[in-house]
């Protein structure tokens, strides 16, 4: 019986450890793979109080669909070279300081079967976007180039005509760390929407579940932020205020089926959609018996009469 409930609790772990944790970040990118086929969705906020960026709420359709759609699969083939996009859909907001956008489509032409096996190549995760993609007037791709490094080297030079005659001193913050003017306004050029090369270690350092009920593999990184920038102005009256950048958001890829990674490799067996959890449960019921042959057999061993000597 004691066997029997450790073994039932043992399970119950695995189950439990086996939900995705929660991710406390609002922007998000996942991956998920369904056979040969890769969703993805994208869910980012931008903020910035550095200058005000032009208002609108659109859904990606037409020709701004099918630009972005080529400028995804332009920075994807980088990586993988057959890769395509398809189906993409989504929509954005802009509202001065903030920008929020959806974007979710399909990648195929990364995934190599031999036999039963799916190898897919998901080197391409960690892919840039390095076009100006614009809605209306809203460059809503080059974020920092466009709406945040002019700034930054404006205030740079506050020590000249006209600034000196109103500003005292000006510090540059990435992250906690002050550097600077150059070197900030370099990274504020550099701070892009659609970049996600912060995503660096292959993924098969990410954490890593399973869920047995649904039979999916997931893994989950989350990245250091792409922008975390502050500009601290103090004026010659004694008032301080500030600017800021920020953007931050994890990963998830996930896998139908019971599978393992190598690098940025994903292997997967596709053969059948039960021959995984059948495998795991022969696995389990193999140790329950051994375990049990092993109790029973201490115990008759313990009931044999010894020898007297």
């Amino acid at each position: 019986m004691k066997r029997r409930a450790a073994f039932t609790i043992c399970l119950l772990t695995i189950l439990v450890f086996s939900w995705s944790a929660t991710c406390a970040h609002a922007s998000s990118v996942n991956y998920a793979i369904h056979g040969g086929k890769v969703t993805v969705e994208l869910s980012l906020q931008f903020f910035q109080n550095v200058t005000v960026m032009p208002s609108l709420s659109q859904t990606f359709s037409g020709a701004a669909s099918q630009s972005l759609s080529s400028a995804i699969e332009g920075s994807l083939r980088n990586a993988a070279r057959s890769a395509s996009v398809s189906s993409l859909s989504g929509d954005l907001k802009s509202t001065g300081n903030w920008i929020n956008t959806t974007i979710r489509f399909d990648i195929s032409g990364v995934a190599i079967q031999n036999g039963s096996l799916l190898n897919l190549n998901c080197s391409w995760i960690r892919f840039k976007v390095p076009n100006d993609l614009k809605l209306g007037d809203l460059s809503y791709n080059l974020i920092g180039a466009t709406y945040i490094k002019p700034t930054f080297e404006k205030y740079a030079d506050f020590q000249i005509a006209p600034l000196n005659g109103t500003v005292s001193g000006v510090v540059y913050r990435l992250d906690t760390l002050s550097v600077s003017p150059e070197v900030a306004a370099q990274r504020a050029g550099n701070t892009t929407l659609l970049d996600f090369s912060y995503i660096s270690p292959p993924v098969e350092e990410w954490k890593m579940s399973y869920n047995l009920s649904q039979a999916s593999t997931t893994w989950v990184y989350t990245p250091p932020p792409a922008a975390a920038m502050e500009m601290a102005i103090t004026t010659k009256d004694g008032k301080a205020f500030h600017m800021d950048a920020s953007y931050a958001y994890n990963a998830t890829l996930s896998v139908d089926g019971f599978a393992h990674v190598h690098a940025d490799t994903i292997t997967t067996d596709v053969s059948s959609g039960y021959e995984p959890l059948l495998m795991l449960v022969v696995v389990i019921v193999t140790f329950v018996v051994a375990v049990a042959t092993s109790w029973v057999y201490r115990s008759r061993q313990k009931q044999l009469p010894r020898r007297r000597k």
